[in-house]
């Protein structure tokens, strides 16, 4: 995915409220590109890339941890439940990039529905 598919992107998920955060992360889990300067680095991504990739039980973001309810192959959708940080959802992309969001506790859509929308989105 290149940086103007990765801006349109961006406008087909900020139609939604309650997006904080979008990332592309190539297949080594590097960060490729993000929708706005944020605290996350590469050592970060690939522990992320890592629990989803290898099924783990959960995943930790910006500190905080989320427990992973749907994890395969093409897509990801993790919680965090005592905190209420909020959701993640991923998808790999048609490019075999992954494609992933953090969104707020409170937001238009469940997160399985943010998840297949994400899935969606990555693979136009």
């Amino acid at each position: 995915m290149n940086k103007e598919q990765f801006q349109k992107v961006i406008e087909d998920i900020n139609e939604y409220e309650g997006v904080e955060e979008i990332f592309l992360l190539n297949s080594d889990g590097d960060i490729v590109y993000k929708s706005k300067e944020f605290p996350f680095t590469n050592e970060e991504s690939k522990a992320l890339l890592d629990a989803w990739k290898n099924k783990k039980p959960s995943l930790i973001y910006q500190n905080n941890r989320y427990a992973i309810l749907k994890n395969d192959d093409i897509q990801l959708a993790a919680k965090n439940i005592v905190g209420g940080k909020g959701n993640i959802a991923g998808s790999i992309t048609k490019e075999e990039d992954y494609l992933v969001i953090h969104t707020t506790q409170e937001t238009g859509l469940i997160l399985l529905e943010w998840s297949i929308f994400v899935n969606k989105i990555a693979w136009q």
